[in-house]
């Protein structure tokens, strides 16, 4: 019986289904790519998870750099700096100021500038927040010995310059940059799609969908994406598409893949059986990037085991680059 029923799940994959991915019509946002060598800004926190006596490790406000380039940046005698007050006042934040230290940063190196008020690394607020830094000694973080930078929480500038104040890089960000469907930004980075990406412009940013830390510091961004995948065509991917689970959910589960462009996202993802009804909500609202995938462990939404038989996934999703709601759909078998 098990095996003509898979015979069956085979033979309707490939007579029956199909995609109308092709109809979805973008609005055209795009991302502006530039050929950068030297160390660009890649993600910046303005608004940490600070709050005294409330017994939780604070969290520093940061900027990441990175270096795209093929050679060495020697970073002696560069600086940060943010937008001028009302008064003209405005602040210099050394980071690479020691001659004796090692202010290199290597091709493909992440470098993330912090104020602390003390130079240890290792006690750091960075490392004891981002725990995954105690032991990647790849990642370059240069102190500036203070409490905190004074980067506004709505809108400010941060200027990358070198020892000779030329400007490197630069980006006047907005509070408005975040993905509007987050509800609460604070505590959460703004983190750019791309590293090679103009860095002031809009469209190159996004908030962190990092879930457990709220941003990346010293690796990968959570909504990065390769050049020639900015403006990819969005779709959805079932693996495996035939699964069977046990009957309380354990083992064998399906991964559901979604890929969409360049963008701030929010999704909700159901799963329905041949009859149109909802067996299960892996989504309702969630905030998203460009890229993210579920899992379902062949359980209802009551607890209860689904039965053998195909379900259809459908993922909607609501965009900055979308015209109202896009539709992604596709099969799953599930067998006892």
């Amino acid at each position: 019986m098990r095996f003509f029923f898979i015979l069956f799940v085979i033979t309707f994959f490939l007579s029956s289904c199909q995609t109308s991915n092709d109809e979805i019509s973008l609005n055209g946002i795009s991302v502006t790519i530039e050929q950068k060598t030297l160390p660009v800004i890649n993600e910046i926190l303005f608004a940490p998870l600070q709050k005294k006596d409330d017994e939780l490790q604070d969290q520093p406000d940061f900027v990441e750099i990175y270096n795209p380039g093929n050679e060495t940046a020697d970073l002696q005698g560069w600086y940060i700096q943010d937008c001028p007050t009302s008064s003209g006042k405005r602040y210099s934040y050394y980071f690479a100021e020691d001659p004796s230290a090692d202010n290199l940063l290597a091709p493909g190196q992440y470098g993330v500038i912090v104020p602390e008020e003390s130079p240890d690394r290792t006690m750091s607020r960075l490392v004891r927040y981002y725990n995954y830094l105690s032991g990647d000694a790849s990642v370059k973080i240069f102190i500036v010995v203070r409490k905190t930078f004074s980067l506004n929480n709505d809108t400010d500038c941060v200027t990358l310059k070198d020892s000779d104040g030329t400007v490197i890089d630069s980006v006047s960000y907005s509070s408005t940059w975040h993905n509007p469907y987050v509800k609460n930004t604070k505590g959460r980075s703004l983190e750019k799609f791309n590293d090679q990406s103009a860095s002031n412009s809009p469209a190159s940013w996004s908030s962190s969908m990092d879930i457990e830390y709220g941003g990346t510091p010293g690796k990968r961004n959570s909504i990065y994406l390769a050049a020639d995948r900015l403006e990819q065509h969005p779709s959805l991917s079932v693996d495996p598409q035939t699964f069977s689970p046990g009957l309380d959910g354990s083992g064998e589960k399906t991964v559901i893949r979604y890929k969409l462009p360049a963008g701030a996202y929010q999704i909700e993802a159901t799963i329905y059986d041949s009859h149109g009804a909802t067996v299960r909500t892996l989504a309702q609202g969630a905030p998203s990037g460009p890229e993210g995938s579920l899992e379902w462990n062949g359980l209802t939404d009551s607890g209860t085991p689904a039965l053998s038989g195909i379900y259809l996934v459908r993922v909607n999703v609501s965009g900055n680059t979308f015209s109202g709601t896009v539709n992604l759909e596709e099969n799953v078998a599930l067998v006892r």
